[in-house]
């Protein structure tokens, strides 16, 4: 049995887009997709440094065999879980950059939240009526902390909050405050 569907897509940004479809038996897909910030030179500016900084790492570690007394070894060894925490976050950061995107689709009355990092899917599922509400999360332009979240190497701050039940849920990495908005007002569409 083929069900044939009629699928509306609108992109409220380069990176953001809304889809909804329709199927002959009356039923309906609405979904979300938002796509990580790729620009290729900046991708390879990340990729060399991620390659750069496994050389370097490796070098100094095998420096522990010829260290001459136990201060450096107990340096080398605080630098390896240093560089170890560092080169497992930007391989993550480019994995999400390159293959990552957020997935939200309501069907059924339920909403699900999906987020590829490149190397894992997270799913989660929620009841439509359960959510007590979607809205902003807090955003400040003069906190260094959220400054540097806006950067290519970090994968960001999620910017959408959803509680569900009391408890909150995120997602929304990197989003300006104009998509924030138009994702405000699609997902009130949605719960309509």
């Amino acid at each position: 049995m083929k069900i044939e569907q009629d699928i509306k897509v609108k992109k409220l940004s380069d990176r953001v887009s809304v889809a909804t479809s329709f199927a002959n038996d009356k039923t309906s897909i609405k979904s979300l997709v938002i796509l990580p910030v790729i620009e290729k030179w900046k991708l390879w500016g990340l990729a060399l440094w991620i390659v750069l900084w496994t050389i370097c790492g490796l070098l100094i570690i095998s420096s522990y065999k010829i260290a001459q007394n136990s201060n450096q070894k107990i340096f080398i060894i605080v630098f390896a879980f240093f560089w170890i925490y560092y080169e497992w976050k930007m391989i993550q950061v480019f994995f999400w950059r390159k293959k990552g995107k957020e997935k939200l689709w309501i069907k059924d009355n339920k909403m699900f939240i999906e987020e590829f990092n490149g190397l894992k899917k997270k799913t989660q599922v929620f009841n439509l009526h359960d959510i007590n509400r979607i809205e902003p999360t807090d955003f400040n332009d003069k906190s260094f902390s959220d400054f540097i979240s806006l950067s290519f190497w970090s994968k960001g701050k999620p910017r959408i909050k959803i509680n569900v039940l009391g408890k909150e849920h995120y997602f929304g990495y990197q989003l300006t405050d104009k998509e924030v908005s138009d994702i405000l007002k699609e997902f009130k569409q949605f719960k309509s």
